[in-house]
């Protein structure tokens, strides 16, 4: 898979911007706060349907502006397409290759691309949200119809969250509570199940990364954690993880009561990372946890390219400058024969790299070098 030309109108700080890539590297250099990063917003946004920004697509319309649009043309194993996204304060307009598509799942997995953010580094050490949206966004490329289970358990954990805190005023409230608790059961289980199996390619890659980036002297291990856990095992059926979220929510509707909150599902999925054994998050040094964070998201891109034929496109952003020479010579190594698109503040990064196409960024404005 190879982006060949975005195009930008009124999105963020970018009035205009149309823009074109090499099949190899591409560097996007410029100074702190002048939109470096916003292209590779706009270009994510097409792989996973959302900004890695944790913000509403209403919010990237440039100020003073009514609407803005973006777009990508690209190849992959089979041709060429074009995605086009138009968003206004009323809609949001997705187009593939000039068919208007009005699902989700429909338009996600055509773009596909691996995201390194600076944030993505502390991922061992970070809250198990940040480990569940890491999962969930590499599934979603491959398998689109997941992104859709994402969201419609997202709605029903925020209708139950709700129920329990105003229990009250229901005079239904048991009836109610079974049902969202049955259809919040049937979507862990398929949650739950292709977390667990994705988790497993990934760190079976992750291990013989991690193992090459230290030369043997460092072993990583993993331990998927949920409530339907038991003593370290982690089911991937997704029948029997439904049926067993459902007793454990109807058996523990007490607890969550008084607790106000739904306890039992998919949204308390985590990872325990260990090193050597031990957990990673506790015990690894700040070098080694970012050494596993950078095998998680090259793992995550052998996966891609095994399940869809097509080797994602790699979006760096800023991250070099966040990694000693050591592992900024691993990771630019692996990536070489990659399609890949950096943005950094330092040129100085890339002098030793051959056939890069390099571009400069100032308040929006892009120019080639």
């Amino acid at each position: 898979m190879v982006l060949k030309r975005t195009v930008f109108k009124d999105f963020r700080n970018i009035q205009n911007a149309d823009i074109s890539f090499s099949d190899g590297m591409n560097i996007i250099c410029g100074r702190n706060a002048q939109g470096k990063t916003n292209v590779l917003e706009g270009i994510y946004v097409f792989a996973c349907g959302k900004s890695f920004r944790k913000t509403k697509f209403k919010d990237m319309v440039r100020f003073g502006s009514d609407s803005c649009s973006m777009r990508v043309v690209f190849t992959d194993s089979n041709r060429e397409n074009d995605m086009k996204i138009n968003i206004s304060e009323s809609k949001r307009e997705t187009v593939l290759n000039n068919i208007k598509i009005t699902k989700l799942a429909d338009f996600v997995g055509h773009f596909r691309a691996v995201l390194f953010f600076p944030e993505h580094l502390s991922i061992v050490k970070s809250e198990p949200s940040v480990r569940r949206t890491f999962l969930d966004n590499a599934i979603s490329q491959i398998k689109p119809q997941y992104m859709v289970a994402i969201n419609e358990y997202a709605k029903l954990v925020t209708e139950k969250n709700s129920l329990l805190k105003n229990c009250e005023q229901y005079f239904d409230f048991e009836n109610m509570f079974s049902v969202l608790s049955e259809r919040m059961a049937k979507y862990s289980g398929y949650i739950t199940s292709e977390r667990i199996k994705y988790t497993k390619l990934l760190f079976d890659k992750v291990s013989n990364f991690m193992t090459d980036m230290t030369n043997g002297k460092e072993q990583i291990s993993h331990l998927f954690v949920s409530n339907a856990s038991k003593d370290g095992d982690a089911n991937e059926d997704a029948s029997l993880l439904e049926k067993y979220y459902y007793e454990e929510m109807m058996n523990g509707k007490s607890r969550e009561l008084s607790a106000g909150t739904s306890i039992y599902g998919s949204h308390r999925d985590d990872i325990d990372i260990m090193l050597g054994g031990v957990s990673a998050r506790l015990f690894a040094s700040q070098g080694q946890q970012r050494s596993i964070a950078l095998a998680m998201k090259l793992a995550e891109g052998s996966i891609c390219v095994e399940q869809t034929g097509d080797s994602p496109v790699f979006l760096l952003d800023d991250v070099l400058s966040e990694l000693d020479r050591e592992r900024k010579d691993y990771i630019l190594s692996k990536i070489e024969d990659r399609q890949v698109i950096i943005t950094s503040c330092d040129e100085s990064d890339f002098s030793g790299i051959d056939n890069v196409n390099k571009m400069y960024c100032s308040n929006g404005i892009y120019t080639q070098g």
